[in-house]
């Protein structure tokens, strides 16, 4: 929902995201998508090769050209933002998709398309450069961001031992499989060149999804897939299917309440009432021992989170 209504938001148009439960080539291809957002737990301790990647080749060609007659360059930017590797692995997919020999649904709008003419002629790192200076991309994605009443000037590095979390994009562009990660160098191709039309998309990706998070431990469960694909509300009414469309719009008004939730501060309400709960548990001689039993209650919780593999996280910090 998230997703979504940040890329509304931008103006692009007929855009939905689908979350992904499993790697199945079928069910993938029934949403039809545009790309693929991952979502995985970074390993902050491991440096990337400017060589070669762990899978994949280095795309160098893709960005700077030249290409056939019909084809223009892949839209690539290197991630100079802190906290944005969402929002830049959406545009990565966008970007690439709204192009004259594309069959595809995707329309950016004017004041995206204006700022790709802009930078189309950049090299990757002024182009990501120009993403942290848009008013419009910087002040959407600000607009989705949790709301808190404590802010600090210090961004510390990430360690070994810290949680942080990277989104990446997948999609075919001029008929090729690439992975774009604004951390990485260049695109990195998965096919040959012309060896990935769009409707061999959902195949050719669920195994380099597969190849990808055997790279982490069995225990390893967090990591989240999204699918870019059409409206799927504009899917129903072509097929005339009303119980889809149904289904679809109470999910948007789930969304917009989640998002409105998302950006509400509710510090200042949870104050008062811990004050209330606070005053009767003294006025009852009973505040001890409900502390004990939140502690007791909280530790629990924690460990049983750390079973599962389920810590918080923050995407990664790249300053």
């Amino acid at each position: 929902g998230v997703f979504t209504f940040l890329i509304e938001s931008l103006g692009v148009k007929n855009v939905q995201f689908e979350e992904l439960i499993s790697l199945d080539v079928e069910a993938l291809q029934q949403l039809n998508p545009t790309g693929i957002i991952f979502l995985f737990k970074y390993p902050t301790d491991e440096k990337p090769s400017r060589d070669k990647p762990l899978d994949g080749e280095f795309d160098y060609a893709a960005v700077e050209g030249p290409h056939a007659e019909d084809e223009l360059p892949v839209w690539f930017a290197a991630q100079t933002i802190q906290n944005a590797c969402g929002t830049q692995a959406l545009l990565s997919v966008v970007f690439n998709k709204d192009r004259p020999h594309e069959k595809g649904q995707i329309k950016i709008g004017p004041d995206l398309q204006d700022f790709v003419d802009f930078t189309s002629g950049f090299p990757p790192d002024i182009r990501g450069e120009a993403l942290s200076n848009s008013d419009l991309i910087r002040s959407v994605h600000n607009s989705f961001a949790r709301s808190s009443p404590f802010a600090s000037d210090e961004t510390p590095m990430a360690t070994g031992d810290d949680d942080v979390y990277h989104f990446i994009a997948y999609a075919s562009i001029n008929s090729t499989l690439y992975e774009l990660d604004g951390l990485q160098p260049a695109p990195i191709r998965h096919s040959e060149r012309g060896g990935c039309k769009s409707e061999d998309f959902a195949e050719a990706v669920v195994p380099v999804l597969q190849r990808r998070i055997e790279r982490y431990p069995a225990t390893e469960i967090r990591f989240n897939l999204l699918a870019m694909c059409e409206d799927l509300r504009a899917r129903a009414r072509d097929i005339g299917d009303e119980e889809m469309l149904a289904r679809e719009e109470v999910k948007r008004r789930e969304w917009r309440w989640e998002n409105a939730l998302r950006r509400h501060n509710f510090v200042g309400f949870v104050g008062e009432v811990m004050k209330g709960v606070t005053a009767q548990k003294l006025k009852e001689g009973a505040y001890d021992a409900w502390v004990e039993e939140a502690k007791t209650a909280t530790k629990k919780r924690i460990e049983e989170r750390q079973k599962k593999g389920q810590h918080g996280g923050e995407e990664m910090d790249v300053s």
